[in-house]
């Protein structure tokens, strides 16, 4: 945002709190520059609506699952490496590439989750509720050792602006060579979950595979799966748009500088991990389905509230509480969600609907920062754009309250209606018994 002030010749003062920002009405590249991290998102979101499916017939029509999991972290670790390069001439090329990492990124989730189904079939409901908390904790564990470090660093060395930036850039590839490798040097290389006799092209059956899928989740599991997807389409939405509309939010209406924010996504960060044990302690008290309701609900208050609350510069020690209260929300909300696929999904259907379930994360999440972006090129304050972010939790909310009781869901995953299959318990003698 900075850079792109600056390169239409307005003022920015990041560094100086005695002095407020003033309002840039100039345009880059015909948009406002505080619109600059909310197109990003819009264009990633776009780029992983139309072409993820295609993505999700390789790794289902193909045996090459790891590879693309390879050569996405290969990718990404690129582009980190390239924005070392930031400065007031390249930042636009730059904003372009953070958009096709962005979309790159979902590449990575898409073969990540694809493994997720076996794993949780051979540990069970409970094993794999306590597994997805972990992985939720290691993963904003490791966000948080990549955040000291860069407080560090902005601190240590009175590191501002582009610099801090430059050197963040830096740390962050080392960080992505150290776990993209070991990582994928472990995941197993799988075969083709669905052979492609035809030799039709991956991109046709990308999206047939995608429509037939829909189809037949909506006739056979109306209650449970269909709603839990829709419920994901909204939901996933409003909460990845969270954390891009956060940033532009606490520059522009708060005043924060570069160390400020990144102090705020720390706090976040720490309060995500006792947030992740604290939604799966609600989860065995009820079920998952209850406990991400209570989630959404929370989650929408606490939002509403940060936007009418947070409303300038003299309101940015209050941040920080909502800084854990948001930490505590996401760290509940990502686990419940994951849970509840591993557990839902009818089996012998696992790696076709990983996919699926990937692409229901995704295909909505550039209209939240659409509608932010869209408010703010109009001049409304940046309170309404946060404020709208609840209409995507509360649609989410709706469709969980209209899904059939957990029992019943997991009764019909037993059920594989698409291939007429039916499976037991993993736990009984027989481990599954085909019709």
């Amino acid at each position: 945002i900075r850079l792109a002030s600056e390169s239409v010749g307005c003022v920015y003062y990041d560094n100086d709190d005695t002095i407020e920002t003033p309002e840039c009405s100039a345009r880059a590249y015909g948009f406002r520059p505080t619109s600059l991290i909310t197109m990003i998102a819009v264009v990633s979101g776009i780029l992983s609506a139309f072409l993820l499916p295609i993505i999700g017939a390789i790794v289902d029509y193909t045996p090459h699952r790891r590879a693309v999991g390879i050569l996405s972290a290969i990718f990404i670790t690129t582009v980190q490496g390239v924005q070392i390069w930031l400065t007031t001439t390249t930042w636009f090329p730059m904003a372009i590439l953070q958009a096709i990492n962005g979309f790159m990124y979902m590449v990575q989730v898409l073969a990540v989750y694809a493994y997720l189904p076996d794993i949780g079939r051979g540990v069970g409901p409970s094993k794999m509720m306590w597994f997805s908390a972990v992985f939720t904790m290691c993963q904003f564990g490791s966000q948080v050792t990549y955040l000291v470090v860069n407080i560090g660093l902005q601190l240590g060395f009175k590191l501002g602006g582009v610099a801090a930036a430059q050197w963040s850039q830096t740390f962050c590839v080392v960080w992505l060579l150290l776990t993209f490798a070991p990582g994928w040097m472990k995941m197993p290389s799988v075969p083709a979950l669905h052979s492609n006799p035809e030799g039709r092209n991956l991109a046709v059956i990308g999206f047939a595979q995608n429509w037939k899928t829909l189809k037949g989740i909506h006739r056979h599991y109306k209650r449970g799966l269909w709603l839990y997807f829709l419920a994901c389409v909204f939901a996933e939405a409003g909460a990845n748009a969270f954390t891009v509309v956060a940033v532009t939010f606490m520059v522009e209406v708060l005043g924060m500088d570069t160390t400020q924010v990144t102090i705020i996504f720390l706090v976040t960060l720490l309060s995500s991990i006792p947030g992740a044990k604290f939604g799966q302690l609600i989860a065995k008290k009820t079920n998952p389905i209850i406990s991400w309701k209570i989630n959404l609900v929370v989650f929408s208050a606490v939002t509403a509230a940060g936007a009418f609350t947070l409303t300038g510069p003299s309101r940015q020690n209050l941040c920080y509480v909502f800084g854990v209260l948001w930490g505590v929300l996401l760290g509940w909300f990502y686990p419940l969600e994951n849970v509840i696929f591993t557990l839902s999904v009818p089996k012998g259907q696992e790696s076709e609907l990983s996919g699926f379930y990937t692409y229901c994360r995704s295909i909505m999440t550039w209209c939240p920062p659409l509608i932010f972006t869209v408010m703010n090129e109009a001049g409304l304050h940046m309170k309404w754009g946060m404020l709208s972010l609840v209409i995507f939790l509360v649609a989410g909310l709706v469709l969980l309250q209209l899904m059939a009781p957990w029992e019943d869901v997991l009764e019909a995953a037993k059920v594989n209606k698409m291939t007429e299959i039916v499976f037991v318990d993993a736990t009984s003698k027989d481990s599954r018994q085909d019709i």
